[in-house]
């Protein structure tokens, strides 16, 4: 499949990310076109329009339609600025944290506002090595570097390449188990 991107400069590396992403070759000639609100669409041309506030919708839509849907399902964005989003894959993503209504994928050097909730990102991602650890994390399995007995039956995780700590809470805590064979 080709498409013909009509976007700004900032916008360009985003959604060429995107489209590599999910095997969608881009090309001058594609008579299907992804365009930024506010750019002209070419006269016998089909244009799937987007701004800021559509691009996951449009994301979306290409997931639907991408025919390698498989490959591609290793990535999720986030947002790091207001008008700024980055294409990260589950293997650079440490854990995702809830924080009041919004969730936060944490990378080994900052953190990116992510769209789903995080029992979403629990059932999606548990057979690429994530688990929930408590109510407000899912981890990683990957990422984490040791496991230290806490008292009340809890566990830290030592999560490695970061100085930070995640606890296992009572709650999950079989599961935590189960998952780790243990």
């Amino acid at each position: 499949m080709e498409m013909n991107l009509i976007c700004s400069q900032n916008m360009t590396r985003v959604l060429e990310e995107i489209l590599n992403t999910r095997k969608i070759k881009i090309s001058k000639d594609a008579n299907v076109c992804v365009i930024e609100k506010g750019f002209p669409l070419e006269k016998g041309k089909i244009g799937i329009y987007f701004d800021m506030t559509t691009i996951n919708v449009l994301m979306d839509y290409l997931d639907e339609i991408s025919t390698s849907k498989e490959e591609f399902k290793n990535i999720i964005t986030g947002r790091c600025e207001k008008d700024e989003l980055k294409v990260l894959t589950y293997d650079d993503i440490y854990y995702f944290e809830a924080m009041g209504n919004d969730v936060f994928g944490r990378t080994r050097d900052k953190k990116y506002k992510v769209k789903e909730k995080l029992y979403e990102l629990e059932e999606k991602l548990e057979s690429k090595g994530f688990i929930r650890v408590s109510k407000c994390f899912v981890v990683n399995i990957e990422k984490v570097d040791r496991i230290i007995s806490w008292f009340n039956s809890k566990l830290i995780l030592k999560i490695m390449n970061i100085d930070e700590e995640v606890y296992v809470t009572r709650k999950y805590l079989n599961d935590f188990k189960k998952f780790l064979g243990v």
